[in-house]
């Protein structure tokens, strides 16, 4: 799994050309049960958990785009995740992560994943479909909680995708409504999900 991970987002050759492929999460972005502990496996991988830079912005914004376009693909057709996929741009995407709480999964000094608290509110998380599996939402997630905990909030909520409903009920979350909300006219179905800190 190292070798294949470090192919893929590791230093690539000067005369091959570089690719970036793309879980998804939330958006405006597995059993049920609060998750006390990270993946096993995650803790052995070497990915860092930073806080978000400057220059991580083309990075994060294709993690985002492929992301949707790859893990949604299940939940969301085309016309769908085009939309949501087109909801932002590079400056829209920077202004909206310079808000609130930005947590980054990086890997070989790339980033492969990303996680957004705004107060009591997880507003995105996103995982490159291809770094999916190993833990790396889970860990992005546990640490917007405990340092939600640390600044004295209660609860947090998100807009859980349909692809991220399960995942968000991993954590602890619990769904208190199927809504919808709408991206460039098209309607994306997605949850409001609720868990409590204390």
């Amino acid at each position: 799994m190292w070798k294949w991970l470090k192919q893929r987002f590791g230093p690539q050759p000067v005369a091959t050309p570089t690719e970036t492929a793309p879980v998804t999460t939330v958006p405006d972005t597995s059993a049920a049960g609060p998750v006390s502990e990270p993946d096993p496996l995650a803790s052995l991988l070497p990915f860092v958990i930073r806080p978000l830079d400057a220059g991580d912005i083309d990075g994060l914004m294709t993690v985002f785009r492929d992301a949707i376009q790859v893990t949604a693909a299940n939940d969301y057709d085309q016309q769908q995740r085009d939309a949501w996929s087109q909801a932002h741009d590079h400056n829209s995407l920077a202004d909206l992560l310079a808000e609130g709480e930005v947590m980054v999964a990086e890997w070989e000094e790339k980033p492969v994943g990303f996680a957004q608290r705004q107060d009591d509110h997880i507003n995105m998380v996103f995982v490159h479909p291809q770094a999916s599996g190993l833990g790396i939402a889970t860990l992005l997630c546990q640490h917007l909680e405990d340092s939600a905990r640390v600044a004295g909030v209660a609860s947090l909520t998100t807009h859980a995708s349909l692809t991220a409903h399960d995942f968000f009920t991993y954590m602890g979350f619990v769904s208190e409504q199927r809504e919808e909300v709408q991206r460039a006219g098209i309607a994306l179905p997605r949850h409001f999900m609720r868990k409590s800190l204390q």
